[in-house]
């Protein structure tokens, strides 16, 4: 049974009903092995209002590293909720799932890793 409380270590939420959660999870974990990052992401099914407000959620699917968002952008909002199909901005384009380099750059920022 794992110890871990919310918004700790690396987290993958989603919605029961998200369709891209399992590629999200592939991107992240590329990005980790290439960042020889040894952490393994929680996978965490979020369907409750109070989960959402638990977890700093508003919509899915959703990487946190310790609480916080990977995409810059979405620290900002204090909206909560069970929204699916949560759209990524990067690179002047919109993503279902959050791009690799969007990883990438979260990972390292919250890390601390050049």
């Amino acid at each position: 049974m794992s110890t871990a409380q919310p918004n700790e270590g690396i987290e993958l939420l989603y919605t029961p009903d998200c369709m891209v959660w399992r590629d999200v999870l592939a991107n992240l974990e590329a990005v980790l092995r290439e960042l020889t990052i040894p952490d393994t992401p929680r996978l965490i099914p979020v369907d409750t209002l109070d989960q959402a407000r638990v977890y700093n959620f508003f919509a899915s699917p959703t990487i946190h590293i310790h609480g916080i968002d990977i995409d810059p952008k979405a620290r900002r909002l204090s909206r909560r909720g069970l929204g699916v199909s949560r759209p990524y901005l990067y690179g002047g384009r919109t993503y279902a799932v959050p791009p690799t380099e969007l990883i990438r750059a979260g990972l390292k920022e919250l890390y601390n890793t050049p």
